[in-house]
């Protein structure tokens, strides 16, 4: 079951400010690496979203190309910001031993970022749906 970008933010907000009385099991550096991979899926359903409309064939090319080909159909600045965020959150994503895990301050303001790009991503182009 796939859910939508926004249920994403909304988990991973979830995750950063667990409501009051409710008893975490998982470290501060645990929910905020797993509150990045949530921020980042809703980053890709959106991606994917977007591209579905606007050339089904981008659905399956990589996270990079896709980022790099958003700057023909949107604002250079938001291109810019979008891939910006995905290659933070890529990176806070993947697990080394010898790194710390992003802090939750850092997961915060991608979440804020998420949620700007979500809200400033435009529907795909009317003449490019199928």
């Amino acid at each position: 079951m796939t859910r939508s970008p926004h249920d994403l933010v909304a988990a991973a907000d979830r995750l950063l400010t667990p409501p009051p009385g409710t008893l975490t099991t998982l470290t501060p550096g645990l929910r905020a690496r797993a509150a990045a991979a949530l921020l980042r899926l809703a980053l890709d359903e959106a991606m994917d979203d977007f591209w579905r409309s606007a050339s089904p064939r981008m659905v399956h090319s990589r996270g990079r190309t896709k980022a790099l080909c958003l700057d023909w159909y949107v604002s250079p600045s938001v291109a810019r910001q979008w891939y910006v965020v995905w290659s933070a959150l890529s990176a806070a994503c993947h697990h080394h031993t010898y790194e710390l895990p992003p802090t939750p301050a850092e997961v915060r303001a991608w979440h804020a970022d998420v949620a700007e790009l979500l809200r400033s991503m435009p529907p795909a182009p009317a003449s490019s749906r199928p």
